[in-house]
């Protein structure tokens, strides 16, 4: 052997001649002192090569480091491609540019300083509903700022079903474990029961009791103004204590009816109208950005046997809504209606 040879190669044509002498991996391995990985990498490549040993033996080229690669115009090149097309893969810019994938993720975190986002799922929102919602929510400040009397609160309404089975999200919900078998298996249901609730909140941080829905209802203007009546009004004539007040509502055929504005006409200080709250907003309505999501953390950390159980859970985790927390989230509102404006109408988040 050659002793200014390199210290693999002469591993890698010991490998190669061992294999022509028909010896094993492990053979060759035990004999050489070399480890198995190599001899299987270098018996790969023969089979590649058609059994080429000339061709096998030769050294293998190595790509260029990459603080070499990354060059300003290298650097300029990638982020051109990026630009092009924000969905392509760094396999794909390295394919494309010719260098190692690494090279390509040094790069993209490093001297660009990008990172990768999962695409996110959004209702659609046509030209005229984004005009709507600009148009709603510039009355909805309108309305914050100019009140029909000075220190009004506001109750904010929402519906939401919940589910019996556990929530799980298969990408993000981990579990650190030794091996796969320690790890739970969260158990579905073929036809889960649900449960529609109605929440109300004030922007002083009281939160209402759940109200649930018979199964099966659908809510029409009869059922909705039975529930404002026997158990929104009272608790509001509780907790507001005489205070004027704005109730918040969204745009449901229940809630828009002729009949219901009436019943809030005659019952509350003011409400939000049907030309009023921006449509498909979600997004400033402090129940859907705020409290379902709370209270469904700890409803759907494990899953429940009945709906009794689901009942109880959904009480239960109204009842430790922090007051504090409900409040910054309800603060929030006109900062979101804001943000709506800003963006023209379109969603926020």
């Amino acid at each position: 052997m050659d002793e200014f040879q390199p210290p693999n190669l002469w591993k890698r044509h010991a490998a190669l001649l061992a294999i022509r002498a028909g010896k094993t991996n492990q053979e060759i391995s035990e004999f050489f002192d070399i480890s198995v990985r190599m001899v299987q990498t270098v018996r790969k490549e023969l089979e590649d090569s058609g059994w080429d040993f000339e061709i096998t033996a030769a050294r293998k080229g190595h790509n260029r480091r990459s603080d070499a690669v990354r060059t300003p115009d290298f650097i300029h090149q990638v982020q051109e491609l990026i630009n092009a097309d924000p969905g392509k893969s760094m396999r794909a810019i390295a394919r494309e540019v010719g260098v190692d994938e690494k090279v390509v993720r040094l790069v993209v975190h490093e001297d660009i300083r990008y990172s990768s986002y999962k695409m996110q799922k959004g209702q659609f929102l046509s030209q005229a509903t984004q005009e709507k919602r600009l148009k709603h929510a510039n009355k909805l400040i309108n309305k914050l700022k100019h009140p029909l009397e000075p220190n009004m609160m506001w109750f904010f309404s929402g519906e939401k079903n919940f589910c019996q089975d556990q929530k799980l999200n298969s990408q993000n919900n981990r579990w650190l474990a030794v091996s796969p078998k320690d790890v739970p298996r969260v158990m579905q249901t073929k036809f889960p029961a649900t449960i529609m609730v109605f929440g109300v909140v004030s922007s002083e941080g009281d939160v209402m009791p759940p109200h649930f829905f018979a199964e099966g209802l659908r809510l029409d203007t009869n059922g909705y103004i039975r529930v404002l009546s026997e158990v929104v009004k009272p608790w509001i004539d509780q907790v507001a204590a005489g205070r004027p007040f704005v109730w918040q509502q969204d745009s449901a055929p229940c809630h828009t009816s002729r009949k219901t504005q009436a019943w809030l006409s005659d019952n509350f200080t003011d409400h939000t109208g049907p030309g009023i709250w921006p449509p498909s907003s979600p997004d400033c309505n402090p129940l859907d950005f705020f409290v379902w999501g709370a209270v469904e953390r700890e409803t759907n950390k494990s899953c429940c046997n009945n709906k009794s159980e689901l009942k109880a859970r959904i009480t239960r985790a109204f009842g430790d809504l922090s007051r504090e927390a409900v409040t910054m989230a309800c603060g929030r509102f006109r900062r979101r209606l804001e943000a709506v404006v800003n963006a023209g109408g379109g969603f926020i988040e």
